[in-house]
């Protein structure tokens, strides 16, 4: 082949790639123009402030009654009436038990008789010295048998002062035939059967007063001290919760130890809670909030909002630049509606509320500013 004509080809060949590979660049210039950066993700942000709050600390306690006792029997004798429905309200000085009277009333009328015959023989001593002394005055008679008169006198007197406090005593065992309580309660079951020989001592049934319950609780000692600090109440209220808090029940703290335990380093309390609807029962395990203080201005934010890697908790913030930001913190105190931070976030900083997959640190989002969503207890 000439020369010419390979140098044609050779020309050929060269232009034809030159056009591949300008037609390429081209190619790969429209992709770059057709990729851009993804949209920015919507997210609710809550900015931070300095606010106060309604602040209730969580314990579990146990009911206790505040008062309760023990019918016992104070003499012996056969139960004859039982005067009461188990599970009943009863009130102080109501009758509940009898024992059979027959034995005690005719102890009483002996007494009585014995009473009533040396009140008779006193009657006629103050007679006989009545009439004596003023014939012993005119010496009519001898002096001695006034003495005499007089001492019988004082003998019976001292007879009839021992005659009244055995019938005293005699009237106590009748009336003690009829058991009654000593407080108003709700009166458990009986504990004996009609037609038993009771003895003295015996328990017969236990009376609870219900209107009012203790809660015995144990805080440590660290919020014992939080709460003594930065109450806002001298006995801080509190609220025993039921049925998942659809029913509450009020009360106040009455008592703080002390001392706190050298095992387990936990301060015995305890709340008095008005219970007049008679919803708790004594011995029940209860769920407790109690309120320290609403005057306290902190930064907080909810517990779902908080989140944990192996550097410890962290929330997610929108920076200056909309993106997102891994903010590490330190929470002081957190209970089931906020933490309280003690470092790491600061008034202006806008925390992320609410969970959405996929943001990670540096991720751009479109920010909409929502109102506080710390779930706010009513006082």
């Amino acid at each position: 082949m000439p020369l010419k004509n390979i140098n044609s080809i050779t020309i050929f060949f060269i232009f034809i790639l030159l056009f591949s590979a300008c037609e390429f660049n081209q190619k790969v210039e429209e992709k770059k123009i057709v990729i851009k950066e993804p949209d920015p993700i919507p997210v609710n942000v809550y900015t931070i402030k300095k606010e106060t709050y309604p602040i209730w600390i969580d314990f579990s306690g146990k009911t206790e009654s505040v008062d309760e006792v023990m019918v016992t029997s104070r003499v012996r004798g056969e139960l004859k009436n039982i005067l009461f429905k188990a599970g009943s309200v009863v009130k102080k000085n109501q009758i509940l038990f009898g024992i059979d009277k027959r034995e005690y009333q005719a102890i009483w009328e002996e007494q009585n008789a014995i009473l009533q015959k040396d009140k008779a023989s006193l009657n006629l001593a103050n007679s006989n010295v009545k009439r004596y002394k003023p014939l012993v005055a005119e010496q009519l008679a001898p002096r001695e048998k006034l003495d005499e008169l007089i001492a019988t006198k004082k003998q019976l007197e001292a007879t009839i002062r021992a005659d009244k406090a055995s019938l005293s005593k005699a009237q106590l065992d009748l009336d003690y035939c009829d058991i009654k309580a000593t407080i108003n309660g709700k009166i458990g079951k009986e504990l004996y059967l009609l037609g038993n020989i009771i003895n003295v001592g015996d328990s017969l049934a236990k009376i609870v007063q219900t209107k009012f319950l203790y809660v015995n609780f144990h805080p440590s000692s660290h919020e014992v001290s939080l709460i003594k600090r930065y109450k806002s109440e001298e006995n801080p209220k509190v609220k025993v919760i039921l049925d998942s808090g659809n029913i509450v029940v009020n009360g106040a703290i009455d008592f703080i130890d002390n001392v706190s335990n050298t095992s387990t380093g936990t301060v015995a309390m305890r709340a008095k809670i008005d219970n007049k609807d008679d919803l708790l029962l004594a011995g029940t395990f209860v769920r407790l909030k109690l309120f320290v203080t609403d005057k306290l201005p902190i930064i907080a934010v909810e517990p779902n909002q908080i989140s944990q890697n192996q550097q410890g908790e962290y929330v997610l913030i929108v920076n200056k630049k909309n993106e997102i930001e891994s903010r590490e913190i330190k929470v002081r105190y957190a209970n089931n509606d906020l933490s309280i931070i003690a470092k790491g976030l600061k008034e202006g900083d806008k925390v992320l509320v609410g969970t959405i997959a996929g943001l990670s640190d540096g991720t751009k989002v479109l920010v909409k500013e929502v109102t506080n969503p710390i779930r706010k207890e009513s006082r």
